[in-house]
């Protein structure tokens, strides 16, 4: 693979690893609560428990009305954390910043790696953590067809859960350089697949 490195300097320091690290023996749940609460966000109870409510068209909505009593919560660890410029854009839809991200996998995660290196893209599963209220119904930002959540790529949504394709560009130790992450600096990553498109590749040049 081609060492396309990263300038120095092209990103910004790591202000909030420290914090992220210490994050991450929380589950996503906690994740997204602490975050929600230091951003003032008002869908702070969102997964968090029986009895509670979530925004949805400016009104309060208990979460029994939307999930049977079998649909428990799930608790999930997030394995890093986004280092980028971007920020959310200015309308409802779209996002500022360059399209160079890092993301930085917590050490422990070093041995699930082998072989990350000698592929070209990647599936990158992340948390919303910076998701607003939810609206059933809007006007999609890719092309203005009034939609709802399941029908769009909207971080405003019951599961706050993100799924971008990425081209990996180098790995440094427990940091991987993509592009094309549509993903808010200091975002919990959750997990990392490979893509079809690269597993492809590497079965043709294994022929």
């Amino acid at each position: 693979m081609p060492d396309n490195r990263v300038p120095r300097g092209s990103l910004p320091k790591r202000s909030g690893g420290k914090r992220m690290r210490r994050m991450a023996n929380l589950s996503v749940c906690a994740v997204m609560a602490a975050l929600f609460a230091a951003s003032g966000c008002s869908n702070l109870n969102r997964n968090s428990g029986d009895g509670k409510v979530i925004m949805i068209d400016g009104e309060a909505v208990p979460l029994a009305a939307l999930y049977p009593d079998d649909a428990k919560s799930i608790v999930i660890r997030p394995i890093g954390y986004v280092v980028n410029d971007k920020e959310r854009g200015a309308s409802d839809f779209g996002i500022t910043g360059g399209d160079i991200s890092e993301i930085h996998l917590y050490p422990g995660m070093a041995r699930f790696m082998k072989g990350l290196e000698d592929e070209t893209s990647l599936l990158i599963l992340w948390h919303f953590h910076k998701a607003r209220p939810i609206r059933s119904v809007f006007a999609r930002g890719f092309d203005g067809k009034r939609v709802g959540p399941f029908a769009s790529r909207t971080s405003d949504r019951l599961t706050p859960i993100g799924v971008t394709e990425v081209e990996l560009l180098n790995v440094r130790g427990t940091v991987l350089v993509v592009r094309n992450l549509d993903a808010f600096n200091g975002t919990p990553v959750l997990d990392i697949k490979v893509s079809m498109a690269s597993l492809k590749r590497s079965r043709e040049q294994r022929k």
